[in-house]
């Protein structure tokens, strides 16, 4: 009996680790299949993408009916971060066909917050989609702030010609790294946001997102606005248009950089100054804006070996 009890803990023993093995060795496997599904999918919707003839039901029906819709869902929003323009209406075409979209909108109900703000943040990268909007605007409200920005990056994405004003219902300060979202949507989609109204709207937002699209484009022509944002009462924002001033080649020895500049923490004066460098400025250019310590460091960072390889 004793034998007998002692045989068992050791098959128990032995059989834990096995099953362990097991497991890993199952998940392994289905990580390896899916990623397989995954890409066979991804070159599947390229091919209808960078087809020269519109594809036809059969061919989309064929996605569908290969791929199951996690994979389809994952497939399009890799391929929708590397597409724009009209590209981006065959992508809508798979969506609708495959009821991608019906797909991540079943799953929001009930979800809770960061289950919720996930899904949403999905639905966004989608091409516009009409369908999006009604769901969407339920939650532009909701108590999630996340949950609140993801949901009005999708409206922008499904009705870019009132970017302006959802952009402006959202009662929350944007983060450089939303506005980055934003400003690659609408690049993505080819909406028709002029930078100017951005740049002379009193919304924080708004001033916000034409501040990127001036650095992301190297918009010389922002310059002036540019010169009035750096007096900003809000820091940050004169912050950020310091340094999109310097992105644009502005002039940088104005009175309006000595105001900003007084206004700057000790790190931030130096960001400036790296900044400048980086951006090929001479130290003439603001010499007289900056302390003596500063001015060496500006000499410093000028002198050195990378910068003269960038500004050559």
């Amino acid at each position: 009996m004793i034998e007998a009890e002692w045989t068992e803990e050791i098959v128990v023993a032995l059989a834990s680790p096995l099953l362990m093995v097991v497991a890993q060795l199952t998940h392994s496997t289905y990580k390896k299949l899916y990623s397989y599904a995954t890409t066979q999918c991804i070159v599947q919707i390229s091919n209808i993408i960078m087809a020269k003839v519109e594809p036809d039901d059969e061919e989309l029906h064929s996605i569908r009916r290969r791929f199951t819709k996690k994979v389809l869902l994952d497939a399009v929003l890799f391929i929708s971060e590397h597409i724009y323009g009209v590209a981006t209406n065959r992508i809508a075409l798979i969506v609708e066909v495959c009821g991608l979209d019906y797909y991540i909108l079943n799953q929001i109900e009930g979800k809770r917050d960061t289950e919720r703000a996930n899904l949403l943040a999905k639905l966004s990268r989608l091409a516009p989609l009409t369908v999006t909007v009604k769901y969407a605007e339920i939650y532009i409200e909701d108590g999630n702030r996340d949950s609140r920005f993801y949901s009005m990056v999708a409206l922008v994405a499904t009705r870019p010609e009132r970017a302006v004003q959802y952009i402006t219902r959202f009662n929350s300060p944007l983060t450089l790294h939303e506005t980055a979202i934003l400003a690659n949507l609408i690049h993505r989609i080819g909406a028709p946001i002029a930078y100017t109204p951005l740049l002379t709207s009193q919304n924080r937002n708004l001033q916000l997102l034409g501040i990127y699209i001036s650095n992301l484009f190297a918009i010389a022509d922002a310059e002036p606005h540019l010169q009035q944002l750096i007096e900003s009462d809000e820091r940050e924002i004169a912050y950020i248009a310091l340094l999109t001033l310097c992105s644009v080649r502005g002039d940088i020895s104005s009175q309006n950089t000595g105001y900003a500049l007084r206004r700057l923490l000790q790190f931030q004066r130096t960001t400036f100054i790296r900044h400048a460098v980086l951006e090929c400025y001479s130290l003439h250019s603001c010499a007289q804006l900056l302390s003596t310590e500063e001015q060496t460091l500006f000499s410093q960072r000028l002198s050195s070996y990378k910068c003269r390889i960038l500004c050559n």
